[in-house]
């Protein structure tokens, strides 16, 4: 559905939109990412669900809005950085999850850091740095249509219930590999990318992850 939500904007449009967003229009920026809100809103609620649910973050540590609206900052402060063949919510996507695993990171820290001074564990290692990360985003990384999971998959709806009701059932990267394919419709290679995972990897963490959610009320399911 992402692909269609940009499709509001015609492809040229989009383009224009987003090279004076580039030059530094702000209006501009706000065109192109304003018909995606609601699905970041939802994907951030869906990861902060989750990482309260396996203890990970507080209840209070932050909310959804204000994930998105550092999502934007950053994507604004980052706006260069897009390869400009890379569609919008992908590349949204993946600074979400920097931002979701950053709270993380620190809680842990945090934690360990206390539990360290007690004598128990030593500190977390910091997350890589922007140029890091962002050195995935390359032209051959650019999304290639594929064809995946060729049985009827789990809807988000089926996914998140039983996420829900087993949070630790799949793994982060599992988890946000199949959440992207199915509530993103994002193609093998943007999930790559998002991930930074390589599309063999991507297409064994999406057809895992689906078929976990479909066995996991079978008697004797891991």
């Amino acid at each position: 559905m992402g692909a269609e939500i940009e499709a509001m904007t015609s492809d040229s449009e989009a383009g224009e939109l987003w090279q004076r967003a580039v030059e530094g229009d702000r209006e501009a920026f706000t065109r192109l990412t304003e018909p995606l809100l609601g699905r970041l809103r939802e994907a951030a609620t869906h990861e902060l669900e989750h990482f309260v649910a396996v203890g990970e973050l507080p209840e209070d540590a932050t909310t959804a809005e204000e994930v998105v609206g550092e999502v934007l900052l950053r994507a604004w402060r980052q706006r260069h950085r897009k390869p400009a063949d890379f569609r919008l919510e992908p590349w949204l996507l993946s600074i979400l999850y920097r931002v979701i695993d950053a709270l993380v990171h620190e809680h842990r820290r945090k934690t360990e850091l206390a539990e360290a001074l007690a004598g128990q564990h030593p500190e977390a290692p910091p997350l890589e740095d922007d140029d890091e990360f962002w050195e995935w985003f390359q032209p051959e990384d650019l999304p290639i249509a594929e064809p995946l999971l060729p049985q009827a998959p789990p809807s988000p709806e089926e996914i998140a219930a039983k996420l829900g009701a087993r949070p630790r059932l799949l793994s982060t990267a599992s988890r946000r590999a199949l959440w992207l394919h199915q509530r993103h419709r994002l193609a093998v290679r943007e999930i790559g990318a998002v991930l930074k995972k390589p599309a063999a990897e991507v297409r064994e963490l999406v057809e895992t992850a689906a078929e976990r959610i479909r066995r996991s009320e079978e008697p004797g399911a891991p």
